[in-house]
């Protein structure tokens, strides 16, 4: 009976291991601008989030530019056969009690995330219109801070 047990844990332990090792390596083989599109849509959710009247412009201006980001993104996504709905979790946390400040920590690693990444010829500049974008909407969110 103990000898049925141990075996059962043993194969509990190895078939655990068999499914969460795939898992491991394909979220650490993830390209960065998939990285980019989490935190991207995160930004935008703290930026709709926050609905203070003061800053309905500048926020309203800032979610357009992420959205125009997101979908060049997507685009290039999908040119390198890679599902952008499947992206891993936003890199760093926020506080609904801070958007706009958890908005622009999000915007700035998108940024780096797109930055860091290379533009293939068939994009037609979509990497440079993205950290325009970025770039638009951080710009959009300064004097909110």
């Amino acid at each position: 009976m103990r000898s049925l047990k141990a075996l059962s844990s043993a194969a509990f332990a190895l078939l655990t291991l068999l499914l969460l090792a795939p898992a491991s390596m394909a979220h650490a083989q993830m390209p960065a601008y998939l990285h980019a599109l989490s935190d991207l849509r995160s930004a935008r959710a703290y930026l709709q989030y926050d609905t203070r009247p003061a800053w309905v412009g500048h926020r309203q201006h800032a979610i357009e530019q992420i959205d125009k980001a997101i979908n060049d993104i997507k685009i290039a996504a999908r040119d390198d056969g890679k599902n952008p709905w499947h992206t891993p979790p936003p890199q760093s946390g926020g506080s609904e009690g801070w958007p706009i400040h958890s908005a622009v920590k999000l915007l700035r690693e998108a940024r780096g995330d797109v930055d860091h990444g290379h533009d293939l010829p068939e994009n037609h500049g979509l990497r440079e219109r993205s950290i325009d974008h970025i770039d638009r909407a951080l710009q959009e969110l300064q004097p909110a801070l």
